[in-house]
């Protein structure tokens, strides 16, 4: 009986630590973070191949922007996590750059405040690291264990804000100006500068200390609306629209040179409303994992 005894106390010496071990990471479950890093737009305005696409191959860098963030996590397990974020990103989309004639023609140069609150589900298929119980003098963990890597999927609400260069050097709100002849005869609504958002990402990220990780994550943005960029339908008559709205209304509703002006005449196709708007961001963040408790000391 002794000796069974003994096996029996060897073996819960074994156990006990490696339980305290795997639940370590319950002290660490929540994080907060940020981020900044390049914004990139795909709507109406601009393009990089003669044919549009409508796809990602039609983003054009040379109009990437900066996009900043915030969030808190909650680690549901070690490789499962809620997080909450606040976002604003710079999004802008110019014709001038566009490799298709007709929208250069076009010249539209648009610049979009785009505010975002989401709610996002994170799966770690490389789990998230929580720090060691054991930490000896003069060993080293493999960089390899210090990374982890998730997708993300949510939901939110986005607040834009699109804005259209004037002639005089001006940025100005172009909701309100109807400049496709919203509230007119025969023109559509108003749009709404919100709409409902689904961020879809994949984030890597490497742990600095038990605490503190830097990474990077690339977000896609699913809209429900065209109108990121104030462009979807058809031309309306622009002597309408400055007559009702007033001349920033009418220049800012057409504002090409006047080389081709038939190309943008009443009931021409301004955009394409069969697509909604899409935005995405790459960001390079930190995350700092609050501790719950008492720290775990190291043993040697």
């Amino acid at each position: 009986m002794t000796f069974k005894r003994n096996i029996i106390f060897l073996l819960l010496l074994g156990i006990i630590p490696l339980t305290s071990t795997a639940q370590r990471w319950k002290k660490y479950r929540m994080e907060v973070g940020g981020g900044i890093g390049p914004s990139f737009f795909l709507c109406d305005v601009g393009g990089y191949k003669d044919v549009p696409s409508n796809n990602i191959s039609d983003i054009n860098f040379k109009s990437t922007r900066m996009a900043m963030g915030g969030n808190f996590s909650y680690f549901l397990r070690q490789d499962m996590a809620v997080n909450a974020s606040l976002g604003y990103a710079m999004l802008t989309a110019k014709d001038e750059f566009a490799a298709n004639e007709a929208r250069r023609n076009r010249n539209f140069n648009i610049r979009t405040h785009a505010f975002e609150l989401a709610i996002n589900y994170r799966y770690f298929f490389i789990k998230d690291k929580f720090g060691h119980a054991f930490r000896l003098r003069g060993t080293k963990a493999p960089i390899l264990s210090a990374i982890s890597s998730y997708v993300t999927l949510g939901v939110g609400a986005l607040y834009f804000n699109p804005t259209g260069l004037h002639s005089d050097g001006k940025y100005y709100a172009l909701q309100p100006l109807g400049t496709e002849g919203q509230g007119l005869p025969g023109g559509p609504d108003k749009y709404k500068r919100l709409s409902l958002v689904v961020p879809i990402g994949v984030g890597a990220r490497f742990a600095v200390t038990s605490q503190l990780s830097v990474g990077a994550e690339f977000n896609a943005r699913v809209t429900f609306t065209d109108y990121l960029d104030d462009v979807s339908t058809v031309y309306y008559d622009n002597k309408s629209i400055s007559d009702a709205y007033g001349e920033k209304a009418g220049y800012l509703a057409d504002p090409n040179d006047g080389t081709n002006p038939t190309w943008t005449g009443a009931g021409e196709r301004r955009g394409g409303e069969k697509n909604k708007d899409f935005y995405g961001t790459f960001m390079f963040t930190a995350n700092y994992k609050i501790l719950k408790g008492k720290s775990f000391k190291p043993r040697f």
